[in-house]
């Protein structure tokens, strides 16, 4: 059941079960009943497809003109790319331990809790859940902005866009596990596909014939600070690798799916961001980049007409909604979990008939609604790589915790190189999180004031659970 695609099998199958072996009183009442058990029909295509759908958003496409501006080096830019994704793959090589150890729904925030307690739990996933709603909030408004470039009447009611698109994407997800999983997969797979022929079309109405000439336009020096800077918006394009660890619980073969998932998810960014990035360098050249605010249209205007802008603003719609599902699928998964350990109300564990937790699903949209529509995301979205770094450092302490606390957990996939690969993780996120929050003071008070929110939440569950 894993391995088929669409939503269509889930609802025939699910409604031949009933049919077959419930008894008509039943069947008739069933409908009203929650079900407490969530669905295990996943598999490595949708790992990668949740994961890659997560990571690709607004942050590609708005990036690459902030950090040629910031960094104008192309050789530095695209080695900060790579850079970011050898970061997350030391993250998914924790990650991937503890999940297949650990195989429950709700992310890096269950490793945490075990490992760690109440507070360092729900500090993980309370930034976790924040950064997630920002994300859709974000991802929603991105698409109102650019349904405006096809239907100028957008442009005066970005919120209201907003809205509407995440109240089709929660009615589609609510129904089922399955039409969500058909989303996604459907979504991303498209965006790949248009992100490749972009790369492919700009080195061919590209300016440069090398990439020494690329190399030969840069800067010779930049500052250490601006380095920061940059790495910052980078590690936020990265967010949302350990998008797959969301749906352990709901995964076939966990232990065999988790892993691959983390990994190809991982590879295949990193391909498309760098080809992404060098396209647009071969095509316009590093100072185009950073003139232009938009530099995908500035090289599809390259086309001549106005078709360009039509495909432009159809692909970048398409890419930004695909990371909002995204976002929209995991958030509910860590209310969830949440509810399960009692440190939220047990009614956000109440899983329908399609698979999904749907009180969960209400609580989140009605936050990442209302973030939409004040604009106030804007804040929280602006400290992802923070958030993203602080949560990356405790579930990285959360694996030597268990390791030494527990050695005798099973655990079918092993961190490779441990402990020298996790450590490194953990250091290089003890590090970020010092360096981002010395660039941006306004955004680490707000950082620790988020997490900060939780203190109280871990009391009153503890004070409830004696």
């Amino acid at each position: 059941m894993g391995h088929r695609s669409g939503f269509a099998f889930c609802r025939r199958r699910r409604y031949w079960r009933k049919a077959r072996f419930a008894p008509e009183p039943v069947l008739t009442l069933a409908a009203d009943q929650p079900r407490r058990n969530l669905l295990h029909i996943l598999g490595v295509g949708f790992g990668i497809a949740v994961g890659v759908g997560m990571m690709m958003g607004s942050g590609i496409l708005q990036s690459p003109h902030l950090i040629a501006a910031t960094v104008p080096n192309a050789t530095l830019i695209i080695a900060l790319w790579v850079l970011g994704g050898v970061h997350a793959a030391l993250g998914a090589n924790v990650v991937a331990e503890l999940a297949t150890t650990m195989p429950k729904a709700g992310g890096p925030y269950v490793y945490a809790h075990r490992a760690l307690g109440d507070v360092g739990g729900l500090i993980v996933g309370w930034t976790n859940w924040v950064s997630t709603l920002a994300g859709i909030a974000a991802n929603t408004v991105t698409f109102a902005k650019f349904l405006a470039l096809l239907w100028p009447g957008a442009d005066g009611r970005m919120a209201i866009v907003a809205v509407a698109l995440q109240v089709v994407i929660y009615g589609a997800n609510i129904m089922g596990l399955c039409e969500g999983r058909f989303i996604q997969q459907a979504a991303t797979s498209i965006k790949c596909l248009m992100l490749l022929a972009f790369a492919i079309a700009a080195v061919e109405l590209g300016t440069h014939s090398s990439l020494a000439q690329i190399a030969s336009a840069s800067a010779p020096a930049v500052g250490v600070w601006a380095i920061i800077a940059a790495y910052n918006k980078i590690r936020g394009a990265y967010a949302g690798w350990e998008a797959p660890v969301y749906f352990t619980e709901e995964n076939a073969e966990p232990s065999r799916s988790i892993p691959r998932a983390l990994l190809l998810g991982l590879v295949l960014t990193i391909a498309l961001y760098v080809g992404v990035n060098l396209a647009l360098f071969w095509a316009i050249g590093l100072s185009g980049v950073a003139r232009q605010v938009e530099p995908f249209t500035t090289v599809l205007n390259l086309f001549g007409g106005p078709l360009p802008s039509i495909l432009f603003a159809f692909g970048a719609m398409i890419t930004v909604a695909s990371c909002a599902n995204a976002n929209v699928m995991s958030a509910p998964r860590i209310l969830f979990a949440l509810s399960r350990d009692r440190l939220l109300p047990a009614i956000l564990q109440r899983v329908n008939a399609g698979g999904s937790p749907s009180i969960a699903f209400m609580v989140s949209a009605v936050f990442s609604i209302a973030l939409a529509a004040t604009g106030s995301f804007s804040l929280v979205f602006g400290l992802i790589g923070t958030l993203n770094s602080l949560a990356g450092l405790l579930v990285g302490v959360s694996l030597f915790v268990l390791r030494a606390r527990e050695p005798g957990l099973a655990r079918p996939f092993r961190a490779y190189f441990y402990p020298v690969l996790p450590a490194l993780a953990v250091a290089i996120d003890a590090v970020l999180l010092v360096l981002f929050l010395r660039v941006d003071i306004v955004g680490a008070y707000a950082a620790i004031g988020l997490s900060a929110l939780c203190i109280p939440f871990a009391w009153i569950a503890r004070r409830a659970r004696s």
